[in-house]
């Protein structure tokens, strides 16, 4: 298992609802509180690779401004075996 806690920079225009509906819809995503263009986002994944792959997909998606992480839980089960020495 890969959580991950985020806070994103959307666009205050249709690109950033936009941003907004897809996170909203997309099961690998909760979305939190907001603070004017600034929103909580949680990633819950299965594995490393695709916490990996979602935190990609969110940046490169139009609407989003910037992507900050601000925790990553990474289940030792979840890391390819002699992993965990990369993420120390």
């Amino acid at each position: 298992m890969s959580i991950s806690s985020l806070v994103i920079d959307a666009a205050t225009d249709e690109h950033g609802r936009q941003a907004l509906a897809s996170i909203a819809g997309d099961p690998r995503f909760t979305l939190g509180p907001s603070y004017g263009n600034r929103h909580a986002v949680v990633i819950d994944t299965p594995s490393v690779a695709e916490d990996t792959d979602a935190f990609a997909w969110l940046s490169d998606l139009p609407g989003v401004r910037l992507v900050t992480l601000v925790r990553a839980y990474l289940d030792d089960e979840a890391l390819p075996a002699g992993a965990a020495a990369n993420y120390l």
